[in-house]
């Protein structure tokens, strides 16, 4: 009987915790609805695929991304990967991005654009499985990335790495004796470690939350040009949205919460040189 008594206070103990910590983030204001206008953007790239060994083959890729209704630079990337296929129906790989961000603001006294190229290093991890279903192949592909800033900010507001999940699911057909391959896919993107909103930082241990931050679609084609040179173009359509908390630098309270949704079409063209 005492066990027991002894056991009941301190679940009761551990129900008061968990209710004060939950009625504690409840206080936390519901995010403030942002919706920000449809953007049309542009991806080129350039790949030079070079194999290695049997089944393993090096990739080196160039892109430049075009945003604000194509009108400015919004992105460039240099890539470095490894990719190697374990099976016949299952390939693994890593790669690695150096990132110029083109970051432009209103400066508030001159109303002039201020542009500031800041960098991101990018790691991705992936491993796709591939089933054929008479000319359709099917492929899911399951990726990590981790994005890792140059530049410092309060944890609160940005992790840093921060670590997302891409989980794609893609059809293609290969249409008999022709050059063409169309597919189409659908690729969720999930935040892993993403900050969720405190009151004041300083009393408070950092919050997370998981949610999808991009459902992307896509659809396009591959054409072989030859045995060493192919090009791919495509149409995607992404819903973006995200969470973004801010405080206040010396006081630790909560200044600005808000979610941002944005609708992006985005336009591609990539070009592979095989060795």
């Amino acid at each position: 009987m005492k066990y027991s008594l002894r056991l009941l206070t301190l679940v009761v103990a551990l129900f008061g915790c968990v209710t004060l910590g939950a009625q504690e983030v409840m206080s936390v204001p519901a995010p403030q609805e942002v919706k920000l206008d449809d953007d049309i953007q542009a991806r080129f790239r350039a790949i030079l695929d070079v194999p290695l060994a049997k089944n393993l083959s090096l990739e080196w890729s160039e892109q430049v991304r075009m945003h604000n209704n194509v009108s400015d630079v919004d992105k460039i990337l240099s890539s470095l990967g490894l990719n190697y296929k374990v099976l016949p129906w299952l390939k693994v790989g890593a790669s690695y991005s150096f990132v110029n961000v083109r970051d432009a603001e209103l400066n508030a006294a001159t109303g002039a654009e201020e542009v500031e190229w800041k960098n991101r290093h990018l790691v991705n991890v992936d491993v796709t499985g591939s089933y054929k279903v008479g000319r359709v192949k099917l492929s899911l592909r399951e990726r990590v990335r981790f994005n890792f800033r140059t530049d410092s900010v309060n944890k609160y507001e940005h992790p840093d790495p921060f670590i997302s999940l891409r989980s794609r699911l893609k059809a293609a057909y290969d249409i008999r004796q022709c050059r063409w391959e169309p597919y189409a896919y659908v690729e969720l993107y999930t935040t892993l470690n993403a900050r969720n909103a405190v009151p004041n930082y300083k009393n408070y241990n950092v919050a997370y939350k998981q949610y999808i931050n991009r459902i992307r679609f896509s659809v396009g084609t591959e054409f072989k040009i030859n045995n060493y040179h192919r090009l791919d173009i495509y149409y995607r359509f992404h819903l973006n949205q995200g969470y973004d908390a801010r405080y206040k630098a010396n006081k630790g309270d909560l200044k600005s919460w808000t979610h941002e949704k944005q609708n992006c079409h985005v336009f591609g063209l990539d070009y592979k040189f095989k060795l």
